[in-house]
């Protein structure tokens, strides 16, 4: 009886679990693996019947191609810039929006607004923005400053990280959760030590969100290596158009050679080596968290 019992639980679990499996199994797991196959052939979308194997040849394409690490070269240089500033902008949103205010949750629904904000819509204000006659420009000219083409070679980079910064509300619920979680007594005993508002912010604050930081710096490293769509809708003309040199990034790189120029297994080895290289910059970033991570409770080494 109870091993009859036993088994219907097991069977009831897998039952509900069943839909999740399958669609992970055919819509994720089988066409990941599908593409590391093809990554590996000459595909080019229409040679189905003509595959062949040519081994590392892709890949060491990938190394060799100018246009690919420009491309990786621009994307570093972005998450670089923008990954550090949107964790800052979004831990100041969070502190300032944790004070006791008036209207506080009319602010805090306009600061996270932009984040829910549908990409398209966002990149085609912006691009109304920083366009020659512009609201930007127009802003310019009426305090007698000279106008600027912000979507020129020169400022092009620079307009794709403001447009990304303006998203960088998105982390306010989760770091606001960790503030919420920091005990009010550490910040008392503080005071009574002689802590002023700067002291308690790094003895206190920073330490105690030190988790929420690390987990917004991962999700921000993956988003940001993986930016496509905006660079391509703020300077690029159509969708499958290159955007500007400087905006022309990695992943953009990646899908010119797959649906521009239909080199199919070329394009399947550039995702594969972005792939690992953010498995990588993950685990390099989970190894060196020991040393900068506090977590109230104790952790495994």
């Amino acid at each position: 009886m109870l091993q009859s019992k036993k088994w219907r639980q097991y069977w009831t679990f897998y039952a509900f679990l069943s839909p999740w499996l399958i669609i992970f199994i055919f819509l994720g797991l089988f066409p990941l693996l599908y593409g590391l196959y093809l990554s590996f052939t000459n595909f080019t979308g229409f040679n189905m019947n003509h595959l062949k194997f040519v081994g590392l040849s892709n890949y060491n394409t990938v190394f060799q191609d100018s246009e690919s690490m420009y491309a990786l070269g621009r994307t570093l240089l972005v998450t670089a810039i923008n990954v550090p500033l949107s964790l800052g902008i979004g831990l100041l949103l969070a502190i300032l929006l944790n004070q006791k205010i008036k209207g506080l949750s009319w602010y805090r629904t306009a600061f996270y607004m932009p984040s829910v904000v549908p990409i398209i819509s966002t990149v085609l204000m912006w691009k109304f923005i920083f366009a020659g006659d512009g609201l930007l420009n127009a802003l310019f000219t009426r305090f007698n400053l000279p106008a600027v083409n912000w979507l020129s070679y020169d400022y092009a980079t620079t307009s794709l990280i403001v447009m990304l910064l303006w998203g960088a509300g998105g982390s306010l619920l989760v770091n606001l959760a960790g503030l919420k979680g920091i005990p009010a007594d550490l910040y008392e005993a503080a005071e009574i030590d002689g802590a002023n508002p700067v002291r308690k912010f790094f003895t206190v604050t920073l330490p105690l969100m030190t988790h929420i930081l690390f987990f917004n710096l991962i999700m921000g490293i993956i988003g940001s290596l993986q930016i496509y769509i905006q660079p391509i809708l703020l300077t690029g003309q159509k969708l499958l158009d290159p955007p500007i040199k400087p905006n022309y990034l990695y992943l953009v790189h990646a899908f010119q050679q797959i649906f521009a120029f239909q080199r199919f297994g070329y394009g399947l080895a550039l995702m594969w080596v972005l792939f690992v290289a953010i498995l990588l910059l993950t685990v390099l970033i989970f190894y060196s968290s020991r040393y900068w991570v506090y977590y109230e409770t104790e952790q495994e080494v």
